[in-house]
């Protein structure tokens, strides 16, 4: 029985930091709150005022980049980490409503970008922190053989509706580790890989 007792610690003891590592590696815990996390269109967010809940809300960021709160009315979310958001709530609770209001933001459910044309799996991904278009190509499975790694496209949706188009070029990167191209994609990109023509 004691022998039994102790396989049982043994399991215990070393399947807890494995299961930390799990959950660091899917981005467990709380991701939405990483520095370098901005809030996107579409994104799912809880608003909580502490020991106000007629303040706290369930809201989504609209097509503009705002959402709509309680009291405050229309604010911009889109683009703001999700400390900013909370630090401009709290201003402005703090200058017209509430002594020393306390708010925490938890982004429920995330944006995503799209991954389109030569690439081996075509999908939309989750976008809950930095991640780039080399890191988002290799997330759809990598280029097929016709692809045109040197002109990948961008194709990024603006707060007023209209569209801006950027262009990547891979090949170099991967050729000759030039990381200068490889940008930070944002909530909703589109990454389109055209097909090389010989």
């Amino acid at each position: 029985m004691r022998q039994l007792v102790l396989f049982l610690l043994t399991i215990l003891f070393f399947a807890a930091p494995c299961g930390t590592s799990l959950a660091a590696q899917q981005g467990g815990g709380s991701p939405a709150r990483a520095e370098n996390y901005k809030i996107g269109i579409g994104d799912l967010l809880q608003v909580d005022v502490y020991d106000e809940p007629d303040l706290s809300v369930e809201v989504r960021v609209l097509t503009d980049g705002m959402i709509s709160l309680p009291l405050i009315g229309s604010i911009r979310a889109w683009g703001l980490t999700v400390t900013a958001l909370e630090q401009e709530v709290m201003k402005i609770l703090g200058e017209k409503y509430l002594v020393n209001p306390q708010v925490t933001v938890i982004v429920k459910e995330f944006s995503r970008i799209f991954v389109f044309g030569e690439v081996r799996e075509p999908s939309a991904f989750p976008l809950t922190g930095k991640l780039t278009v080399f890191e988002a190509i290799t997330l759809a499975g990598g280029f097929t053989e016709v692809a045109n790694k040197s002109a990948v496209k961008v194709i990024r949706q603006k707060p007023d509706g209209g569209e801006t188009t950027f262009e990547v070029d891979i090949d170099r990167l991967t050729k000759k580790g030039d990381t200068s191209q490889d940008m930070e994609l944002e909530a909703n990109d589109r990454i389109v890989i055209s097909r090389t023509f010989f």
